[in-house]
């Protein structure tokens, strides 16, 4: 059994999908339209990650579980046709075989990368958790956010002997060196040129 990890956000989607969710969320009516500028904003001005998520997660404070599961299955079932690669939905489809095991290993929350990894037909996922009390999320992450080592730490269980990975982002170089074979999806600049000069292959 060989492993394959794809990265979620601008690899096997065109997009980010924190952005994403603000809006789904504004048109949802799960936040209001002035909380939604806010966190718009945030996002715009914001370039350090653990300051943007652990930010973002209070967008969920107070909201019922039950509540957002519903908005997101019913979002990422409508609308990821749209947004999906085709070129990474293709080399997933292609590592679709009784002899490898793929898993999503992504920095969104969890209630993200759930119904994410459904419509993928991915059966196991690695994310950034929320806090929840009382079935209702306290805009709290829960333990550490799922960024660059990270991921590799959570992956220990997995075998990488033979294994196979894809992402768009130079945060993501400790999981692609971990791996036998390294794909860069659409890389940016810094995953690009790390790509090129390691002999790496990028799609």
């Amino acid at each position: 059994m060989s492993y394959v990890f794809f990265d979620l956000d601008k690899t096997l989607i065109t997009k980010n999908s924190y952005e994403i969710v603000l809006n789904v969320l504004r048109r949802r009516r799960v936040i209001s339209f002035s909380k939604f500028l806010y966190y718009r904003f945030f996002l715009f001005i914001r370039s350090n990650i653990d300051k943007k998520m652990k930010t973002l997660a209070k967008v969920f404070e107070g909201v019922d579980m039950n509540r957002l599961d519903k908005v997101m299955k019913a979002f990422i079932f409508t609308e990821f046709d749209n947004i999906k690669n085709i070129k990474a939905v293709e080399e997933l489809e292609k590592h679709n075989t009784r002899d490898k095991k793929i898993v999503l290993v992504t920095t969104s929350f969890e209630p993200i990368a759930k119904y994410a990894a459904k419509f993928f037909h991915i059966s196991e996922y690695g994310s950034t958790k929320l806090e929840i009390k009382n079935g209702k999320y306290t805009g709290k992450i829960l333990g550490t956010i799922n960024y660059k080592e990270e991921k590799v730490n959570r992956l220990n269980k997995y075998n990488f002997e033979g294994s196979f990975a894809y992402s768009d982002h130079n945060s993501d170089i400790p999981l692609l060196k971990k791996a036998t074979y390294r794909y860069a999806v659409n890389p940016n600049k810094k995953l690009r040129k790390y790509a090129k000069n390691h002999g790496w292959f990028i799609i």
